[in-house]
């Protein structure tokens, strides 16, 4: 025995009944539970549907017609729906993605004589040179980076000979630096010595006689350091002057 089930829908204004394929099990009291052969059952409504009409019922994306065109890879539009797909622009576009399908002369993907005018002068403005004195001011810039290169690498090649030297003088001023400091220490420290000298007494370093005493003696010495300076200059230019003149 065999059981038909079949589901309703609404479709036109008419309810039509669709067979659904159901597996049905069979039942022996001596035997046990064993699966027999599915029927498959299709009946004259069936066949009276269009292909059409079974695509519409068992459509159930809710999507409008173009929209269902674009996800099954068809034009979206048979005929012109908005304003724009009057436009040029569109059409070129159809044209591109479906190709023949499109029903979109080929001739609209060449440009007008306008359009050809507008390209020429918009190149000529934004590109006014030549392929070949493009080409020209290219190889010009490359042999010029190459030559900042190679000027940079010869200073730095050059100064590596002249590290060792640097180095040398570096040292050498960093001694004079602390010779000089080591001198003015002692030099301060021997004018202290005299002014303690000079009082005859120990005497407290944050006295106020002390420190006057101590401003004087250093304003001497400077002034006997200028003098020397100036005693050497002199001789320096009256050297010089005896070189000329002879």
């Amino acid at each position: 025995m065999s059981i038909i089930s079949f589901k309703g829908f609404s479709y036109a204004g008419k309810i039509v009944k669709v067979p659904i394929v159901q597996c049905f099990l069979a039942r022996n009291a001596s035997i046990k539970n064993e699966v027999q052969d599915i029927d498959v059952v299709t009946t004259t409504a069936e066949k009276a549907l269009s292909e059409q009409e079974i695509r519409a019922i068992c459509d159930k994306s809710r999507l409008n017609h173009g929209h269902r065109n674009l996800i099954n890879g068809r034009v979206p539009y048979d005929e012109p729906v908005h304003r724009y797909h009057n436009t040029v622009k569109y059409k070129r576009k159809m044209y591109g993605r479906y190709g023949d399908a499109s029903n979109v002369s080929p001739g609209l993907a060449w440009p007008t004589a306008e359009d050809l005018d507008d390209i020429r002068e918009y190149e000529s403005i934004a590109y006014p040179l030549t392929i070949q004195e493009m080409q020209k001011n290219a190889l010009d810039l490359i042999e010029k980076e190459r030559q900042e290169i190679q000027e940079n690498q010869q200073r730095i090649d050059n100064n590596m000979k002249k590290l060792n030297g640097w180095l040398r003088e570096v040292k050498e001023k960093s001694e004079k630096k602390l010779l000089e400091a080591q001198q003015a220490k002692d030099k301060k420290e021997k004018l202290i010595e005299e002014v303690k000298k000079h009082f005859g007494y120990k005497i407290d370093p944050k006295d106020d006689r002390f420190k006057e005493m101590l401003a004087k003696r250093e304003k001497e010495e400077k002034k006997k350091i200028r003098e020397e300076k100036k005693k050497v200059r002199e001789e320096k230019l009256l050297n010089y002057l005896d070189s000329k003149a002879k």
